[in-house]
């Protein structure tokens, strides 16, 4: 019993003792936004990036959406394909009377490759929502001032060709753009 205490407040006192330095500099680890990022949207929370978890569960619920429709209509094709196929005249089926058995067959071929195209989007979209949270994460303390600049010019490179000689040279110039990066 006595070791069970120690085990539980041991952790709390610890915890206690190492407050003031943990004040002066916390780390906003990488790690933690990959382990938040498996929950969608909870790695950007993490980053204190809050306007994209909107975006996140928008992504989701688009390819969801399309998902969703395109497995409804892949399945009622497929059950008149089925009908037509196997019935041929006899089948009851409105969409089996109204189409042929091969028209049936692109129709439910087209949606079955749309879900299946609906639901790899969504798992790269999922990758994709970690990949942001993991590289916000490393970028968290990249410091972005106002001294940040970039500009371009026009320029004039002098250019000169040698002949045989080296006393005579032909001097002349190519225009060109200078990109001045200062950060």
């Amino acid at each position: 019993m006595l070791l069970l205490t120690i085990i539980l407040i041991l952790p709390v006192l610890l915890k206690g003792q190492s407050k003031a330095a943990d004040t002066m500099y916390r780390e906003h680890s990488p790690v933690k936004a990959t382990y938040w990022s498996l929950l969608p949207g909870a790695g950007q929370i993490y980053n204190k990036k809050y306007w994209k978890v909107p975006i996140v569960y928008l992504g989701f619920g688009v390819i969801g959406y399309f998902a969703v429709a395109n497995r409804q209509e892949y399945l009622t094709y497929r059950e008149a394909y089925i009908c037509s196929a196997t019935l041929g005249d006899e089948c009851n089926n409105e969409l089996a009377n109204k189409y042929s058995t091969d028209d049936l067959r692109s129709i439910r071929d087209y949606y079955r490759r749309n879900m299946e195209l609906s639901y790899i989007v969504g798992g790269a979209w999922y990758i994709l929502q970690m990949i942001d949270a993991v590289v916000d994460a490393h970028l968290y303390y990249w410091n972005v001032d106002d001294d940040v600049t970039v500009k371009v010019e026009p320029t004039t490179i002098p250019f000169s060709t040698q002949t045989k000689s080296l006393l005579n040279t032909n001097t002349s110039y190519i225009n060109g753009i200078k990109i001045s990066i200062n950060f």
